[in-house]
């Protein structure tokens, strides 16, 4: 300057579970033990019943078996693959140089208690900081946790490549200001020919109203800043186009789309609200990205252990993401057209599983939305319980009313 991940070979188990298990219904993403059901007339208002058959088979098509190799690639739709198997990234930045080896171990522990899967972080020095950080590496592994190597050098490419628990290496921050594009491009073929197997990335702040597509394909992974809170600059909604723009461009070249969120405060500033983070993550996956990055747990000026409220609501976040990781990873997105731009919805399907997202993008405004969705729609149900839930299903639409930075989820069957 993400601990989702549903794999490849669980889509066939998912799809072939689909007609038994189908989830239509709401799910509780800290604890999948209550949710709710649709009243079958007109679905005013959801019924409460026991779910938790339904969410104990999504919880098993969540879990992540160990994949056949820590080989990376990425496939043409920008899906990470490690091992042959789709992984959805979403961690943390650790700007580790802010603390010392000790803190930078607690700190990953910490990123793994809150679910995810993936930490970014730096190292201290590529000579003397590497029996620290293959200690680092190894115990996560034992977390389930892949790292991103914050450096490239030669030497530290070499001897920690080996590791199964390397996702890769960021070989530039804030490329767009700091590198041009021919270089960042001769930066990726060293790291390439040193390490072919595993990840490179580059980060940049991305606008949505300029091009920087002369910086993709020229790494494996591309993550856009955004990180409107209290910088006296964008609101909150600039996130889901400026989204848009990174995922528009990485198609064009095969590039892993990975959001940067913010979770800290700038000087004299202040950090996210719950709902500030929930909204900006979920602008993020509606705009389509395929991972995850906040920024950040620890740098010299903020320290994520110091803010409970934000953990939890992290924490939810990860068990939701991961419910979804099928959907992001392996289903086909669609746009569904508004009349309103800060409102958004967004169609995913996956066999015959449909979910639908609306989003209210405003910090400030209530919105009402009506939608007419494609296809035949009988019923529709919150995913998550204990989120707002305000949209009815009423002779073939779908309408309601979204307060400011509202995100909701719904299966359609």
């Amino acid at each position: 300057m993400s601990k989702p991940a549903m794999l490849l070979c669980m889509l066939t188990l998912l799809l072939g579970a689909c007609s038994q298990n189908q989830p239509s219904l709401p799910i509780d993403s800290s604890a999948a033990t209550s949710g709710a059901a649709p009243d079958q007339s007109d679905v005013e208002t959801p019924a409460s019943t026991d779910t938790s058959a339904s969410q104990a088979a999504l919880q098993d098509l969540a879990i992540t078996p160990a994949p056949s190799s820590s080989v990376t690639n990425v496939r043409p739709d920008g899906t990470l693959l490690v091992g042959n198997q789709a992984f959805f990234p979403m961690g943390f930045y650790h700007v580790s140089w802010a603390g010392n080896a000790a803190r930078r171990m607690h700190d990953m522990n910490a990123i793994a208690d809150l679910g995810f899967n993936v930490m970014n972080a730096t190292m201290f020095d590529p000579l003397d900081d590497l029996k620290g950080y293959q200690t680092l590496l190894a115990s996560a592994r034992a977390r389930g946790m892949k790292l991103m190597v914050e450096d490239y050098n030669d030497v530290s490419i070499q001897t920690l490549k080996s590791d199964p628990a390397v996702l890769g290496w960021m070989i530039a921050d804030d490329c767009n200001r700091l590198v041009t594009p021919d270089m960042l491009k001769s930066r990726n073929q060293h790291v390439k020919s040193l390490d072919p197997d595993h990840l490179t990335y580059a980060s940049m702040a991305i606008s949505f109203s300029n091009s920087h597509a002369a910086y993709f394909g020229k790494s494996d992974a591309i993550g856009n800043q955004s990180y409107p809170v209290d910088d006296g600059g964008d609101p909150v909604s600039v996130v889901y186009p400026v989204m848009k723009q990174l995922v528009t461009e990485s198609k064009v070249n095969g590039t892993l789309p990975i959001a940067n969120l913010q979770s800290f405060r700038w000087p004299d500033g202040r950090y996210p609200t719950t709902r500030e983070l929930y909204s900006m993550t979920n602008q993020a996956l509606g705009a389509g990205v395929k991972g995850i990055l906040y920024y950040t747990y620890l740098d010299s000026t903020n320290d994520m252990n110091t803010q409970p409220q934000l953990r939890t609501e992290l924490k939810k976040i990860t068990g939701e993401v991961k419910l979804l990781a099928p959907l992001l990873m392996n289903g086909q997105r669609q746009e569904v057209p508004t009349t309103n731009g800060n409102v958004k919805a967004t169609i995913w399907t996956l066999g015959n599983l449909r979910y639908l997202q609306v989003l209210n993008l405003s910090d400030t405004d209530r919105h009402s939305l009506t939608l007419s969705l494609p296809g035949s729609t009988s019923t529709l149900a919150p995913v998550f319980s204990g989120r707002p839930a305000t949209m009815k299903l009423k002779t073939g639409s779908i309408t309601g009313a979204l307060d400011p930075l509202t995100a909701q989820w719904y299966a359609l069957r």
